[in-house]
């Protein structure tokens, strides 16, 4: 009869445990991140929708009392007043479920890229000048800094890196007075190339630059112009959508004298 083997079990050396052990400390812990970063958002959204709905349902309220009080009708001032407010607090509503959509679509995977080679320069060139007879920039002087030589060509959707163009335009015209610069340029390193939005606006304090990526971060209440409509969740979406794209966005910015974003892309 044949001598039984006997089963050895496998030796894990002790560094490699800790190894593992550190890794999964690590995973666990940006989960763990990943989940209190939601829960902000979600936070700060429920807030930012009750405030536009309180005031749609006060309008409301308001114009129905004034129907209903004593046979009275309400003037049409106060219809013209009350409409405003409707149609600015709506209008807020909407921007906000937007982009709370798009955001969770493109981070989610469910909004495939749809890739296209195109020359970046071309690309930019084009955005500048439908920006330039956008009438929400005419208030702004825009210049374009493109390399007339460059030859670079991208793999991007279209579509939404005309978004990301969209938003940083969007913020250098929202933190700049009228007359300020808004640039659009680009450069070429090594592999990459660089393009940029710089303004001459408000800027952002050094201490606060690193966090305006965050789906959670919230300008201060002082620095928002009044009038504008905004969900704040646009750099987030910015960031996104370049992270999907294999590059990475960053600003730099001096409080005062404007900020400056940019956005590397590998080159194919």
């Amino acid at each position: 009869m044949a001598d039984k083997k006997k089963f050895e079990q496998p030796k894990v050396d002790s560094d490699t445990v800790a190894e593992l052990s550190k890794k999964l400390l690590e995973a666990n812990a940006k989960l763990q991140e990943a989940e209190h970063e939601r829960t902000l958002m979600l936070e700060n959204i429920s807030h930012d929708l009750r405030a536009p709905l309180t005031a749609i349902r006060s309008a409301i309220d308001y114009l129905k009392a004034r129907d209903e009080k004593d046979g009275l009708e309400a003037s049409s001032k106060d219809y013209t007043d009350m409409l405003r407010l409707i149609d600015n607090r709506a209008l807020t509503l909407e921007v906000l479920v937007q982009d709370l959509f798009y955001l969770t679509s493109i981070e989610s995977g469910r909004e495939e890229l749809k890739l296209q080679r195109v020359p970046i320069g071309q690309f930019l060139e084009e955005y500048f000048f439908a920006a330039q007879i956008d009438e929400r920039y005419s208030g702004r002087n825009l210049l374009l800094e493109i390399p007339e030589d460059d030859d670079s060509f991208v793999s991007i959707d279209i579509g939404k890196m005309s978004r990301v163009l969209d938003n940083l335009f969007t913020n250098a015209r929202k933190y700049s007075e009228d007359g300020s610069d808004i640039t659009l340029g680009m450069g070429r390193y090594g592999d990459n190339v660089c393009f940029f939005v710089r303004d001459t606006g408000a800027g952002i304090p050094k201490e606060e630059v690193s966090h305006i990526f965050e789906r959670t971060y919230r300008v201060s209440k002082s620095r928002t112009p009044e009038g504008e409509t905004s969900s704040g969740l646009g750099l987030s979406i910015v960031k996104s959508i370049v992270d999907q794209h294999g590059g990475r966005v960053w600003c730099e910015s001096n409080l005062g004298e404007g900020s400056c974003f940019f956005v590397e892309l590998p080159v194919v």
